[in-house]
């Protein structure tokens, strides 16, 4: 009796592993992988390009870039301590994101250094940083934490005097 309680036990906590624990983190890798491949393929995209191209440029990155931040807003806890764990900033990828794509768009122009920076920003944010440079690493760095400070500062607003 005490084998069959200690086996149903057993199996328990690997359903429960798998389903709570495996397949959210399973089911990031492979949106974190695919964000990758689409920035990748679509980061060089600019208005001067095709139509159809930049269409397909602004689609995949956009619906790449809310996914990512799906994860981000909706995530278990799993995909939480896995993101702290390996540090990953689903914020700022899904940001990234979406800067390559209104960047595809033509909306705001966008140089080519701005559009290699962003993508770099997305493999630091991904962890996937490891093929660039230290320097280069070290820089993006750099540039997210005044991004941030940037827009964590409260704003000035000024008063007209009446």
């Amino acid at each position: 009796m005490h084998e069959l309680v200690a086996s149903a036990g057993a199996a328990v906590a690997a359903w429960f592993a798998v389903y709570f624990i495996g397949k959210p983190v399973v089911a990031l890798q492979r949106q974190r992988i695919a964000a990758l491949q689409v920035a990748e393929r679509y980061y060089a995209v600019d208005p001067g390009s095709d139509e159809a191209e930049r269409d397909a440029a602004v689609k995949a990155l956009f619906e790449s870039g809310i996914v990512i931040r799906s994860y981000d807003r909706g995530w278990s806890t799993a995909v939480r301590l896995w993101c702290w764990a390996w540090g990953y900033d689903l914020d700022l990828a899904a940001q990234a994101l979406f800067g390559l794509a209104e960047s595809a768009r033509g909306t705001t122009l966008f140089p080519p250094d701005a559009r290699r920076n962003t993508l770099n920003a997305l493999y630091v944010a991904l962890g996937a940083h490891k093929h660039l440079p230290r320097e280069t690493v070290d820089a993006i760095k750099t540039m997210i934490a005044q991004t941030k400070a940037a827009g964590a500062a409260p704003q000035q607003v000024e008063s007209s005097p009446s």
